[in-house]
C-alpha cells in the first residue's frame, strides 16, 4: 500500500512536478505506481518516456514495470537511460546528414590505444617525451579529463581552467583536441560521445530542436541529481510541451567528477521547466530511527540542500550503530553478527588506499571477502606489487645468489623495479632490459643502455644500483626499513606525485604505501617471514577472488555503492584528512566539504539494520562527520521513541532538529529537548600527551619531529586549538596533514 506522499507523486495532475526521495523512500515503487497510473489514463504509451540513470536501474524498473501490468491490456512505455537516448538521437542526425556515421569503441584496449596514439602524436608534433604523459596515472587522468569536458558545454581549455591543475597537464587540452582529430579520422567515437556529440550539434543547430519535439507527453527522469549540463541540454531539446517529472536526492549527489551538481535539482530545474509542483517522498523504509536520526544530525550542515529531513517508516526495521577503531576491531565486530547479517555485508571505504589494512586483516584471519573487480585487490595496485618486487629481488639475490631470470616470476619482478616508481620508461624499452638481463645478463643489460639517452640511461643505472645495496644488507633489514630505504633513495613521493593526473591519485598511492608500512610495524621483524606472510595472503586472497564466493562480505568504495544496500554496513578509514578527504594543502572550500558530506551520508544510509563506523590506524583524529552524526544522541532519541512512556526531557547535540523528528514520527507529547553541554565525542586513537603550548608561536618553516615520520617542515597550521592541524612535510613520507598533539619542535 502506499503513503499519502506516495499517492500524491503518482496523482499528479498538470505541469512538471520535482519530487524529492530520500534514501530507502520507495522511489521505484512509486514511480511504477505512476507509469500505471498514467496508462489507465488513456495516455499512450509511445507518448511516455522514463529515463534511468544507467542500465542495471533501466532494466530492474522494466521488470517490476512488467510485473505490475501482467494481466491487463496495457502495453509498457520506453524505459532508456541517457546514453541509449543518445545513441538514438545520433542515428536520427546521421539520417538527416547532420552528423557524420562514427563507429562505437566499447573495448577498453581500444579506447587506450587511441588515446596513447593521440598522446605520442601531440608529443611527436611538439617534440616532447611522450613517456611521461602515458604513465597510467596521467593517462587515466587525461580519460577523465576528457570524460568531464563531454559532461559539459564549455570548451576544453575553459574546463581545463576550472580545475585549478597544475602546470605539468597544461598539454590536456591540445591532447584533447588531437584525440578528437584522431577520431574524426578513423570514424570512430567513444561511450561519452553518444550524447556529447548529438548535443553539441544542437547547440550549434538549434534549429534542429523543432524537429525533435511534439512526440511526448509525459517525461520522468530518475536520479535527477546526477544531471550534468549535456543530459540537461537533451532533455530541453526533447521534452517540447510535455510534463515532465523528475526524482532524485540533492543530499546523493555524489558524480561532481562526472559533471553532475545539486545545483541543477535545487535551482536548474525550475528555470528550465517551470511552473514545479515539489514532493516530498520523505518517509524511509530501509532503516529505523536511530540512523535516521544520525543522517539527518550528518547532513543537516550542509547549506546546498532543500529543508527535508529523513523519517523512518513504523514499518522499518530498527537500526543498529556502533562505533569503533581499526581493521581488526571491524572484523571482529562483522564476525560478532548474526549469520543472516554476516551473509548480506558490505564494507565502504573513501578511495581503495583504506582498503589494504581491511583486505590484510581479513586475509589474516582467513575471513573471505569479495571485490567487485581484480584490479581492487591490493596485490594487484602497482604500488604493493613494486614493494614486493624490490623485497623479493633483494632478499633472495643476496650472499651472492644468482637470480633465475629465465622464471617468470624473476621478470615481473625485475619489469616492476623498473616501473615503481617510474623512470618513464616504455613496456617495450622495460621489457628489453628484462630479456637483455635474462639471455646476457648485466654485460647485455649495459650493451642495450648504451644505446639509450644519457639521462635515461643513467635514472636506469642508479635503481640497479639500488638493487645491488638493497642485497648487499637485505638480512640486516627489517621490513619498515626495507620501505623507508626504497621511498627515499628513489624519490617516490616527489615522483609519485609528479607522475600522478591529479592530487587525489598522488595521495592515494602515497597511502597505499603507508598502508604497508604500517602493516610491516606490526608483522614479522624478518624480511623473509614479511616476504612470505604477504605471498600466503596474496595465494589465499587470489583463490577468494577467482571463486567470488556468495554470502561473504563485499569490499567496495562509496561511490560504487550508490543506489545498493545491505543489512550490514561498515565504513572504514574515518579520519581527518581520508573522509573528508584533503590534499597536501590540509583545507577543503565550502563547496569540497559539502561534496564531501553527501557522500558520507551516502555511505550511511546504504545500511537497513547495522551500521558500523570505523577510523583507521593512522595518527590523525577521527573524521568530523562522525561526530556531527552524534550516534549517541540517535540511539537515545530511537530508545525513547519506543519506550512506553518517554522521558521527561532529553540533553542532545541538535534539540530544534530532534524536536522536530519526534513531532513527525510521534504521536504522544515531545520531552523538553534541552542544548546538551557536553556532548559524546567521536572516539580518537590512544596517543601519549604532548605539551603543545610552544605550538601558538610556531611559524611555517620551523623543523618539527613525529614518532614515526621522523622530522619534517611545517608548512601551514589549519584551525583553532585545540583541533589545530598541521601539514608537514617529511622526508619520507611526503606531505601529512596531522593533529598537533602529534608533533613537536626539533
Amino acid at each position: 500500500m502506499l503513503t499519502e506522499e506516495q499517492q500524491a507523486v503518482v496523482q499528479h495532475q498538470q505541469g512538471h512536478a520535482r519530487v524529492r526521495a530520500v534514501a530507502g523512500s520507495g522511489k521505484t515503487t512509486t514511480l511504477v505506481a505512476r507509469v500505471v497510473h498514467l496508462l489507465q489514463q488513456q495516455v499512450p504509451p509511445q507518448r511516455i518516456l522514463i529515463v534511468m540513470y544507467n542500465r542495471a536501474a533501466k532494466e530492474d524498473f522494466q521488470a517490476k514495470l512488467m510485473q505490475a501490468l501482467a494481466g491487463t491490456p496495457l502495453r509498457p512505455p520506453d524505459v532508456r537511460t541517457f546514453h541509449s537516448l543518445g545513441h538514438r538521437l545520433t542515428e536520427s542526425f546521421v539520417r538527416w546528414g547532420v552528423l557524420p556515421r562514427r563507429r562505437l569503441v566499447q573495448e577498453e584496449w581500444m579506447v587506450d590505444r587511441l588515446t596513447r596514439q593521440a598522446l605520442t602524436l601531440l608529443a611527436q608534433e611538439q617534440q616532447e617525451e611522450a613517456a611521461p604523459w602515458l604513465e597510467e596515472e596521467t593517462l587515466e587522468g587525461f580519460k577523465s579529463f576528457c570524460t568531464l569536458v563531454k559532461s559539459g558545454l564549455e570548451t576544453a581549455a575553459d574546463c581545463y581552467a576550472s580545475l585549478n591543475l597544475s602546470g605539468q597537464y597544461q598539454h590536456f587540452v591540445q591532447a584533447f583536441a588531437r584525440l578528437e582529430a584522431l577520431l574524426e579520422q578513423e570514424g570512430q567515437m567513444f561511450f561519452d560521445d553518444l550524447l556529447w556529440r548529438p548535443v553539441m550539434r544542437l547547440v550549434e543547430q538549434p534549429e534542429l530542436q523543432a524537429r525533435l519535439q511534439g512526440y511526448l507527453e509525459q517525461v520522468i527522469v530518475d536520479e535527477y541529481q546526477d544531471i550534468n549540463a549535456v543530459q540537461q541540454r537533451l532533455l530541453k531539446a526533447l521534452v517540447g510541451q510535455a510534463q515532465v517529472m523528475v526524482v532524485g536526492d540533492v543530499d546523493q549527489c555524489i558524480y561532481e567528477w562526472r559533471g553532475a551538481r545539486p545545483e541543477y535539482m535545487l535551482r536548474h530545474f525550475h528555470a528550465d521547466f517551470s511552473p514545479v509542483t515539489d514532493y516530498p517522498l520523505s518517509r524511509t523504509f530501509r532503516f529505523g530511527h536511530a540512523l535516521a536520526l544520525a543522517a539527518n544530525q550528518l547532513i543537516q550542515h550542509n547549506l546546498e540542500r532543500p529543508p527535508q529531513i529523513t523519517l523512518a517508516s513504523p514499518r522499518a526495521e530498527p537500526a543498529t550503530l556502533v562505533q569503533g577503531q581499526g581493521a581488526s576491531w571491524l572484523l571482529q565486530t562483522y564476525q560478532a553478527a548474526a549469520t543472516e547479517q554476516q551473509q548480506e555485508a558490505a564494507i565502504l571505504v573513501r578511495s581503495w588506499s583504506q582498503s589494504l589494512a581491511v583486505q590484510l586483516a581479513f586475509l589474516k584471519a582467513h575471513q573471505p571477502f569479495r571485490l567487485l573487480r581484480q584490479e581492487h585487490f591490493i596485490f594487484n595496485r602497482p604500488q604493493i606489487k613494486g614493494l614486493m618486487a624490490y623485497a623479493r629481488l633483494a632478499f633472495f639475490g643476496q650472499s651472492g645468489q644468482a637470480l633465475n631470470f629465465d622464471h617468470p616470476k624473476v621478470q615481473q619482478d625485475f619489469d616492476q623495479l623498473l616501473s615503481f616508481p617510474t623512470l618513464y620508461l616504455s613496456e617495450a624499452e622495460r621489457q628489453q632490459c628484462v630479456q637483455a638481463q635474462r639471455q646476457a645478463g648485466s654485460i647485455g643489460l649495459d650493451a642495450v643502455l648504451a644505446q639509450w639517452p644519457i639521462a635515461k640511461r643513467r635514472r636506469v643505472q642508479q635503481r640497479l644500483k639500488l638493487l645491488e645495496q638493497l642485497r648487499v644488507k637485505a638480512r640486516r633489514l627489517s621490513p619498515v626499513q626495507l620501505i623507508d630505504q626504497i621511498m627515499e633513495a628513489t624519490r617516490a613521493p616527489e615522483v609519485l606525485r609528479k607522475a600522478a593526473a591529479n592530487q587525489e591519485a598522488a595521495d592515494e598511492a602515497l597511502r597505499l604505501i603507508e598502508g604497508l608500512r604500517r602493516y610491516a610495524e606490526r608483522g614479522p621483524a624478518s624480511l623473509e617471514a614479511w616476504i612470505t606472510e604477504l605471498e600466503q595472503a596474496q595465494q589465499e586472497g587470489s583463490a577468494m577472488q577467482a571463486q567470488q564466493q556468495e554470502g561473504v562480505p563485499v569490499i567496495l568504495t562509496v561511490h560504487a555503492a550508490k543506489g545498493l544496500e545491505w543489512r550490514w554496513v561498515g565504513l572504514y578509514g574515518l579520519n581527518e584528512g581520508d573522509f573528508p578527504y584533503m590534499g597536501r594543502f590540509g583545507r577543503l572550500s565550502a563547496q569540497e566539504e559539502e561534496a564531501e558530506r553527501r557522500l558520507f551520508y551516502v555511505a550511511m544510509t546504504r545500511a537497513k539494520h547495522t551500521l558500523v563506523l570505523a577510523s583507521g590506524e593512522a595518527a590523525s583524529p577521527v573524521s568530523r562527520f562522525v561526530e556531527e552524526a552524534q550516534l549517541q544522541d540517535a540511539l537515545q532519541l530511537a530508545a525513547a521513541l519506543a519506550a512506553p512512556a518517554p522521558p521527561a526531557q532529553l540533553q542532545v547535540r541538535y534539540p530544534e532538529l530532534q524536536g522536530h523528528y519526534w513531532q513527525q514520527v510521534h504521536p504522544g507529547a515531545a520531552p523538553r529537548f534541552l542544548a546538551a553541554k557536553e556532548h559524546l565525542k567521536a572516539v580518537s586513537p590512544p596517543v601519549a600527551p604532548i605539551h603543545t603550548g610552544a605550538l601558538r608561536a610556531w611559524q611555517p618553516g620551523a623543523e618539527v619531529e613525529h614518532s614515526r615520520f621522523g622530522r619534517g617542515r611545517l608548512l601551514d597550521i589549519q584551525g583553532d586549538q585545540p583541533k589545530r592541524l598541521c601539514r608537514v612535510e617529511f622526508a619520507q613520507v611526503g606531505v601529512k596533514t596531522l593533529h598537533e598533539a602529534w608533533l613537536q619542535l626539533a
